[in-house]
């Protein structure tokens, strides 16, 4: 049996197509954290398998001479992880056209998206390349097991670049 429906005249099967190839090739306008970014249509995405750290926070506070001018002060060369994992995720993926697979739960309690990232550019699986780099902490839910071997071992072997953190 096929649905038609009535306002557009389009099959079920249709509009699931349709709404599927619009995330084939979709550009990403901001990264919030290591697992979460925002798409150019404004969705909300958050990586399946992957959980970040924490949301980078900047501890300095900028100071200005009498002048109004910032003054620079001394590199802080100890960087949080968060913070590595904010610029690693920034330039991995903004501005960049990537596309998007979902499994069997499609949507968080908060309604963000759940989605599998790869880069249109080189086909790259940005959530296991987060996990890699040990730039967070692996996050697998049943049911949304479709990569959850691939994400297990990414992890694993993230753990060589844990950026001081304990296992």
């Amino acid at each position: 049996m096929v649905f038609v429906s009535p306002s557009s005249g389009q099959t079920r099967l249709g509009a699931l197509n349709e709404q599927k190839s619009r995330y084939d090739d979709i550009l990403v306008q901001k990264v919030v954290n290591a697992d979460t970014l925002v798409l150019e249509n404004g969705e909300t995405i958050r990586l399946i398998g992957v959980r970040a750290f924490g949301n980078p926070v900047r501890k300095k506070k900028l100071s200005r001479d009498e002048y109004g001018f910032v003054v620079k002060e001394k590199v802080d060369w100890e960087v949080p992880v968060e913070e590595q994992a904010q610029e690693f995720v920034q330039e991995l993926l903004k501005g960049k056209h990537v596309r998007l697979e979902f499994d069997a739960v499609q949507k968080d309690a908060e309604y963000k998206t759940l989605a599998y990232v790869f880069l249109i550019d080189g086909n790259t699986f940005v959530n296991a390349r987060i996990l890699e780099r040990g730039f967070a902490d692996l996050q697998i839910q049943s049911p949304n097991l479709k990569y959850a071997q691939q994400l297990r071992d990414a992890y694993h072997e993230g753990r060589v670049y844990s950026h001081g953190i304990d296992e």
